[in-house]
């Protein structure tokens, strides 16, 4: 007996509806929106005017933070007193010493918005003391 592939096929679209409506039930999906509270506002940062402040939060503890957004869409990103682990990372050299124990963090990519902003220097130091 010979056999010969056919290939495949998408089923009918007629197949297609009966199996989904099988699985999922008869009853229609009802779409669930996600919260659109801003990163920066669920990690407790406050906001007034243009600057922000709170604490850029990682499982190693929560160090003290400062941003302030320039009207031509700049963002400077500041932290307090780095930890000698943030000082050894690769990219301490992208902090710059400000006075009082702060340090202005310079970014190669400019990020497009604060949370994303928070959500980069977390990271780093999160690296920075998982690299000791």
């Amino acid at each position: 007996m010979r056999i010969k592939d056919l290939g495949t096929r998408p089923a009918p679209a007629s197949l297609r509806e009966l199996l989904s409506r099988a699985v999922r039930g008869q009853t229609p999906s009802i779409p669930v929106q996600r919260r659109l509270i801003p990163y920066w506002q669920e990690r407790g940062w406050t906001r007034q005017g243009n600057t922000y402040s709170g604490n850029y939060q990682t499982p190693y503890g929560a160090f003290q933070g400062w941003i302030e957004q320039q009207r031509s869409g700049h963002i400077d990103f500041y932290l307090y007193n780095p930890s000698q682990e943030i000082q050894s990372h690769s990219h301490w050299t992208c902090f710059q010493h400000r006075g009082n124990d702060w340090y202005l963090v310079h970014m190669g990519k400019q990020p497009k918005d604060v949370s994303s902003g928070i959500m980069t220097i977390e990271r780093l130091i999160k690296e920075a003391f998982e690299q000791q």
